[in-house]
């Protein structure tokens, strides 16, 4: 199918959707179908727009609008259902912008990794107990997921950008999964599953904070739905976690065991096995960076980020590696450069550069 087939086709799903059932007062927006070369908004094709980059929602014309990016080889073997349940969370991020959202993480805050180890075994601990809650709808196991991660957080002096990031993305994609449960749920009941299995078995994600923001703050809201409990979600309070504990009494839980945190300790094959994946983490990246500034030249460019893929980009110590794209303003200038490039961050800043190492043509 071409961009505007898509379109339509994408249209006539969304169209069937009540979205204040999805989430309240939440309604349909404008949304684009672009690639390179061309974008389809509102059911007409016109010329490519600088201003359409990766999937997200952007201000276009004073209107918050869905975009989702779609190359020409891609169409033919796409899922429309599953396109549109991935323009459905992009609406939300729309609804989020108009409801004054001001719980955006800093994404630039997010690249910087822990080392320790048991930090990582502790946040897989707490996830095997939030499946475990949304698998079998148990609010005992809910409750435990709080403990570990509160204890986790507290460790870590509150971590709030990673509770920004499931308020964000995993709130819109909650959505998002509900609008698929309506559209197919056997599709939706499939993400769910993969969801599952990528917590439980993708020990590298533990790494990605961003990333597993996505499924961690999904399942937490499916888990609340699920168990009757009211998702709170006030766009301008505490992030969508921290709204939503404590929760209620339940019987079940009226002679449950205080919580104890040598219970709770990681084993020792868990350390070992996540102190060598970090280790490898570290040196792949390390030698992207090694070869990326054997074969660049750097250029001394003072400037601040102001725009970049947050999904396509690692820091190691000052170093920021972008392999899609960045912006960098310098006073009245803004510039785009693409990827790879890497960045000289100054100092202690996280978004302010002293120059980059540009790939030598």
């Amino acid at each position: 199918m071409n961009l505007l087939s898509l379109y339509e086709a994408v249209n006539e799903i969304i169209s069937r959707l009540d979205f204040s059932r999805l989430y309240p007062h939440f309604n349909k927006y404008r949304y684009a179908l672009y690639n390179h070369n061309e974008i389809c908004l509102d059911g007409k094709i016109m010329p490519y727009d600088q201003r359409f980059l990766a999937n997200t929602s952007i201000l276009y014309e004073g209107d918050y609008i869905a975009i989702w990016n779609i190359e020409p080889e891609q169409q033919a073997s796409l899922d429309v259902d599953l396109l549109a349940y991935g323009i459905v969370h992009e609406m939300f991020h729309c609804f989020q912008q108009e409801q004054c959202e001001d719980r955006f993480p800093d994404d630039l805050k997010l690249l910087v990794c822990p080392s320790d180890p048991a930090y990582y075994a502790a946040k897989y601990q707490e996830n095997q107990y939030l499946i475990d809650a949304f698998s079998g709808c148990k609010i005992e196991s809910l409750v435990q997921f709080s403990e570990i991660r509160n204890a986790r957080l507290t460790g870590c002096g509150g971590l709030t950008e990673e509770l920004k990031a499931e308020t964000i993305e995993g709130v819109a994609e909650y959505v998002g999964l509900k609008a698929l449960k309506v559209i197919n749920e056997e599709k939706y009941r499939k993400i769910t599953l993969d969801y599952v299995d990528k917590l439980q078995n993708d020990l590298d994600l533990l790494f990605d904070t961003r990333r597993i923001s996505y499924y961690t703050g999904t399942l937490f809201c499916l888990t609340l739905e699920m168990l009757g409990l009211p998702v709170r979600n006030e766009f301008h309070g505490l992030p969508v976690y921290r709204q939503n504990i404590p929760f209620p009494a339940f019987p079940a839980l009226r002679h449950k065991a205080p919580f104890s945190s040598e219970a709770a300790a990681p084993d020792t094959a868990l350390l070992t096995e996540l102190t060598r994946r970090f280790q490898g983490l570290t040196e792949r990246r390390q030698s992207i960076l090694s070869t990326h500034m054997a074969q660049s030249a750097y250029v001394k460019y003072p400037a601040c980020i102001c725009g970049y893929d947050p999904m396509n980009m690692f820091r190691v110590e000052n170093l920021l590696y972008c392999s899609h794209f960045v912006f960098l303003q310098n006073g009245a200038e803004t510039i785009k450069k693409d990827g790879p490039i890497l960045l000289m961050l100054k100092g202690d800043s996280d978004r302010e550069i002293a120059g980059y190492y540009e790939l030598s043509q």
